[in-house]
């Protein structure tokens, strides 16, 4: 019987690295005793042309997370307004560097939307608004004529807008980035870790305009970008086959999944635009967690501001999300005999 654990917190891709990343990255090996070039032109040519900016209004990094660390060392924000609920890496990182967390919870009602009139009042005050989009605990994906409203309200102000993209890849969701380039204040984070499944490498990259950037570089030095990273990365975007087979799979593997869960009376399923279903059910998230580890199972959960319980489920190969299922299942119907 394997006794392994089913971590159900990760939000990489399950198909892994594509193929073309893989061969790329062994090709790379051969010259691993050669530092990296510092100004990775390749990658950056590339990264520029798909996000239609310039090589010079990007920044790279050892992943998106140690970007925003960098940026909470470098710039030292007092206050720092996040939606609610908040990603697990923010609540390590806030404190670590002596930021004030204020929380803007996220409506509830299993949506989970961005309520534009209740946030620009709060931005008053703030140093830095860091915005998931979309959000990796609800999926909320905030549309881009929002997003350029925000922009619009903090320009010219002290305060920063950035906004974590790692996710969008799934979503498949527009980004403000001819507006974020021609900002003063906004700066865009994308991670190779989550969709290209490079999370093991620790690749990321800001994007802002040209001020900005200089700004970040003048006060922050993330470092070279790896040989191996940097190749693999490269050809993952190139590989648009590598989108087609995780959009397919993702797509077969959710209506399974919430085929599943649907069945299961007291768990209401609700689809998200990323890699991910929400599970609202009742009981505290603490205690659904431990009934499901005694199935080896790892998840994450969090309470809406009603006290709503909902656990996030990101897809992950077939035989463990039909692992998944069962245990749910069986979880559902030991209660029920109670």
């Amino acid at each position: 019987m394997n006794m392994g654990i089913y971590d159900f917190t990760l939000l990489t891709n399950p198909l892994g690295p594509s193929r073309k990343a893989r061969h790329a990255m062994r090709k790379a090996l051969k010259v691993v005793h050669l530092y990296p070039d510092r100004g990775t032109p390749y990658l950056r040519r590339a990264v520029a042309k798909r996000a239609h900016v310039l090589p010079e209004n990007i920044l790279f990094g050892h992943g998106s997370t140690q970007l925003i660390e960098l940026l909470l060392s470098g710039l030292k924000p007092r206050k720092v307004l996040v939606p609610a609920p908040l990603p697990g890496y923010l609540s390590r990182l806030l404190p670590k560097h002596g930021a004030e967390l204020v929380p803007f919870p996220l409506r509830g009602d299993g949506q989970f939307t961005l309520e534009m009139t209740r946030l620009l009042p709060r931005l008053h005050g703030v140093d830095m608004l860091l915005l998931p989009n979309p959000h990796p605990m609800t999926g909320t994906v905030i549309g881009p004529d929002p997003l350029c409203e925000i922009m619009d309200r903090l320009d010219g102000g002290r305060a920063m807008l950035v906004l974590d993209e790692g996710l969008i890849e799934y979503a498949g969701a527009a980004s403000p980035v001819e507006r974020a380039v021609g900002s003063g204040n906004a700066l865009i984070l994308r991670s190779f870790s989550l969709f290209h499944a490079l999370a093991g490498l620790r690749l990321g990259y800001a994007l802002g305009g040209r001020a900005v950037i200089d700004l970040i570089s003048s006060v922050i030095d993330p470092g070279p970008v790896g040989t191996v990273a940097a190749a693999g990365a490269l050809a993952s975007l190139r590989d648009r086959g590598f989108e087609r087979r995780t959009a397919e799979f993702l797509k077969t593997e959710k209506a399974y999944l919430a085929g599943k869960l649907s069945r299961i009376r007291t768990i209401s399923v609700i689809d998200t635009a990323c890699n991910f279903l929400l599970a609202k059910m009742e009981g505290p998230v603490a205690d659904l967690q431990e009934r499901l580890l005694h199935w080896h199972i790892l998840v994450e959960g969090f309470e809406d501001e009603e006290g709503a319980t909902y656990l996030r489920l990101p897809l992950r190969t077939h035989p463990e999300n039909a692992r998944l299922a069962k245990a749910l299942e069986k979880i559902r119907a030991g209660e029920r005999t109670v």
